[in-house]
């Protein structure tokens, strides 16, 4: 259970570095259609990848 505490920890901190990386400047071409596109890429490609990844751990743990 520990090492999946730890696993779900550094997912956090990468996703708040890369967040942070990302929003350090300002974009000056936004547009509510691109920012859509790019929700509806982490909802349908990043999540069920990361739900696959816990789920082997969970099993081959």
């Amino acid at each position: 259970m520990n090492i999946v505490l730890v696993f779900v920890a550094l997912i956090c901190i990468m996703a708040l570095v890369i967040t942070l990386f990302l929003t350090k400047s300002e974009d000056t071409k936004y547009s509510s259609k691109k920012s859509l596109n790019n929700q509806l890429v982490l909802y349908l490609g990043l999540i069920p990848f990361l739900a696959v990844i816990i789920v082997l751990l969970w099993i081959l743990i």
